[in-house]
């Protein structure tokens, strides 16, 4: 019996699925933790699940490389879940065309202000050019950083990385903020949460309402997009 239970344990460790299994699993666990807790946000399914996935790493043999081949396959469905986005966005087609104007000033100002203010924090701290540079994208969805770092002098991991725990952070504390500064208003918290936590906000805001939901995957397009443009232009020149 013991050799089967081994057998079976090395069949799982050294399947080429691994990694992906367990990203499932950790994020299910996280999901568990989150609702028995009645939704704390300080356990956040993303952040349970990065760092029960880090401790992993940490405390096994398990490589970080060996761990990315095994779980590239969740990435290929980055694009198919943020397309998947313009559901909430034609069910509040109405609310987008009435708040257009709030919205572009709310994203094109508090974008900048947002990224200035973390870029010049990591400058002024001592930071190297690379993360400083990776900084600049702090705002904008993975899908859209991992492109755009190497274009700008920084690197896609150390964006990726930027970027998860801007979006957990975010994420956390809106609820706080939201309360503390009375913000009841569903297009305030959808922008917020997709200017400042973009996909991980975007879940977040998904929680409030559909409305919050459409708000913030538009705020994350658009500043994707907005980025995309802006920041090779400004930073290459």
């Amino acid at each position: 019996m013991n050799l089967q239970w081994q057998q079976a344990w090395d069949a799982v460790w050294l399947s080429p699925y691994l990694g992906l299994f367990l990203t499932l699993l950790s994020f299910q666990l996280g999901l568990w933790l989150f609702r028995f807790s009645a939704q704390k946000p300080f356990l956040h399914p993303v952040m349970v699940s990065v760092v029960s996935l880090c401790a992993l790493l940490l405390l096994t043999d398990l490589s970080f490389e060996r761990y990315m081949d095994s779980a590239h396959m969740i990435s290929q469905f980055l694009g198919p879940v943020i397309v998947a986005l313009a559901i909430p966005l034609y069910e509040n087609l109405k609310a987008l065309r009435l708040y257009w104007l709030p919205f572009l000033l709310s994203n094109v100002l508090g974008g900048a202000i947002t990224i200035l203010v973390a870029v010049g924090i990591l400058f002024f701290a001592g930071g190297s050019d690379m993360s400083v540079n990776s900084m600049w994208t702090k705002s904008i969805t993975t899908a859209f950083a991992l492109q755009i770092a190497p274009q700008i002098g920084g690197m896609a991991a150390i964006a990726a990385a930027i970027i998860m725990f801007t979006g957990i952070l975010g994420a956390l504390m809106a609820p706080t903020l939201f309360r503390w500064f009375n913000i009841t208003q569903a297009p305030a918290q959808g922008c917020a949460l997709g200017v400042c936590a973009h996909a991980v906000g975007t879940s977040k805001a998904l929680e409030y309402g559909s409305e919050q939901g459409a708000f913030a995957a538009l705020s994350m397009s658009f500043m994707g997009i907005l980025c995309a443009f802006a920041l090779p232009f400004l930073l290459t020149v």
